[in-house]
């Protein structure tokens, strides 16, 4: 898609419930939060309202029955996928352990087409409607001496907010994400040990989060902890 059209996703899946029992009746409804249906598959009795599909009620239908359906409309989300998080735990012994994170984002939506105009992007704020912009990272309450940079140096267009339960980042890259484009950066913080490192005589356990909270719904597709 170019920088200034909308983005168009293709929901496929499975019309009827999977199961191998008989189904004396079914019904499904689902909700694709827009208005903006390009085409979907009908199969009658079927209904669409607003940002709603609705099908059947279909009755006696036979075990481990299949019927694919398709529902293409516009849905602008951050498809945003974690490439590959790197994750550094190094305890201290003097009372601090220091976490840093290597990361690699991608845009994993439809994929730009044709150049991209800053000034543009700029100027017009329904430009790149599906570009990601900033994204919210969750770090523990006693997080501190945060950083956020790449291999240019610190990245300072980002904010970071001290929330009772959690300090909350919100980070922005140096240039929009748009599909296909990537991202690297580094994210580092401490935490005291007393919260996370308990020991009974000379034997030690850490415990704490495999990975924190980089964005919603973030999918992680490799992940090493160190």
């Amino acid at each position: 898609i170019t920088q200034q059209e909308d983005q168009l996703v293709k929901y496929i899946g499975n019309l009827y419930f999977f199961t191998p029992y008989q189904v004396n009746s079914q019904k499904s409804t689902l909700i694709v939060n827009t208005k903006s249906v390009e085409s979907f598959t009908k199969i009658k009795p079927f209904s669409q309202q607003d940002t709603t599909i609705n099908y059947g009620p279909y009755t006696n239908i036979s075990p481990l029955t299949e019927k694919e359906i398709s529902i293409h409309y516009k849905n602008n989300s951050p498809f945003l996928t974690i490439i590959r998080v790197e994750r550094l735990i190094e305890v201290s012994h003097w009372g601090n352990i220091a976490i840093e994170e290597l990361i690699e984002v991608e845009h994993t939506g439809a994929k730009l087409k044709g150049p991209f105009s800053r000034y543009d992007y700029q100027q017009d704020h329904h430009s790149g409607p599906a570009s990601v912009r900033s994204y919210k990272t969750m770090l523990p309450a006693s997080a501190s001496d945060v950083y956020y940079r790449d291999t240019n140096g610190n990245i300072s267009t980002s904010n970071m907010k001290v929330k009772k339960d959690s300090v909350e980042l919100d980070l922005r890259p140096r240039y929009p994400l748009f599909g296909g484009w990537r991202s690297h950066y580094t994210l580092g913080y401490n935490v005291p040990s007393y919260e996370y490192l308990y020991h009974s005589g000379n034997e030690y356990m850490l415990k704490m989060r495999g990975v924190d909270h980089i964005f919603d719904d973030m999918q992680i597709d490799e992940l090493v902890t160190k």
